[in-house]
């Protein structure tokens, strides 16, 4: 098992998740960190808010960056499914 941090990052900002969580896998976290997405674009949405260009920055134990998820493209690809 491997410890992976989801940061949100808007612009310069970032707020970094000092826990994090441990998945099986790289895989694992990918899918993990869009579904996280996917429910605060949804949360957002329900409100009446607008997304904001956020993204989700997965990082590994070593703070190297794994991968990045957009929110306006999790947003757009649901909404093409």
């Amino acid at each position: 098992m491997s410890r992976y941090f989801f940061n949100l990052r808007r612009d310069v900002e970032t707020v970094s998740d000092v826990e994090g969580e441990e998945f099986q896998d790289i895989d694992a976290a990918r899918l993990s960190a869009i579904n996280a997405v996917r429910e605060m674009a949804a949360a957002l949405i329900k409100s009446g808010q607008n997304v904001p260009d956020e993204h989700m920055d997965i990082s590994d134990d070593y703070g190297n960056l794994r991968f990045s998820v957009s929110f306006h493209d999790v947003v757009q690809n649901h909404l093409k499914k």
